[in-house]
């Protein structure tokens, strides 16, 4: 069994193949791995998001894109749509390099809760519907949030990387040209 490292705690992301991996009572058959990135060219400007899907042998890619965001709008959005994709009760460990998402789904939503959807600097929080829809999806779902080092050569978070940027760059070149 093959096992790439990530940088939080030396916890590692079996990949498995061949019959191990098609037994139901295997472990990874019963756990759902999310990578999920965003992307957006001139921050804020044409997005992307993406999100790759692993459960057991299967794998599921998806990416959308926004004519107009930022990157850190498109991280939600690939968190949200990843975990639309798993049924309620999943087990799922979700990757992402956005330290906003995987700190704010750890301990700071709570604390925005508290204070009316208020940051620490009293300013109204943005893409709050986004947090709601996440808060309401991980209460169904069992979550392990951990953050991974964005462009350190780990082939999942990679390609996550990459289809976001493909869809964001998607989105630029569908935007008229000034004359």
């Amino acid at each position: 069994m093959k096992h790439y490292r990530s940088v939080t705690r030396g916890t590692s992301v079996p990949f498995i193949r061949g019959e191990e991996a098609t037994r139901p009572e295997h472990p990874m058959n019963k756990q759902f791995f999310i990578f999920t990135d965003g992307s957006a060219i001139g921050n804020p400007g044409p997005a992307g998001w993406a999100a790759i899907v692993l459960h057991g042998t299967k794998r599921q890619e998806i990416a959308g894109s926004v004519p107009w965001s930022t990157v850190s709008e498109m991280e939600l959005r690939a968190a949200v749509e990843a975990l639309r994709l798993t049924p309620a009760g999943a087990r799922i460990e979700l990757r992402s390099d956005s330290e906003l998402l995987i700190d704010g789904m750890r301990f700071l939503v709570f604390r925005w809760q508290r204070f009316g959807w208020r940051n620490s600097r009293g300013f109204e929080l943005q893409h709050q519907e986004l947090w709601r829809e996440l808060i309401l999806l991980s209460a169904q779902r069992t979550i392990c949030w951990r953050w991974i080092r964005g462009h350190n050569g780990h082939p999942i978070q990679s390609r996550a990387d990459a289809l976001a940027y493909q869809a964001a760059r998607a989105q630029f070149s569908s935007l008229p040209m000034a004359a």
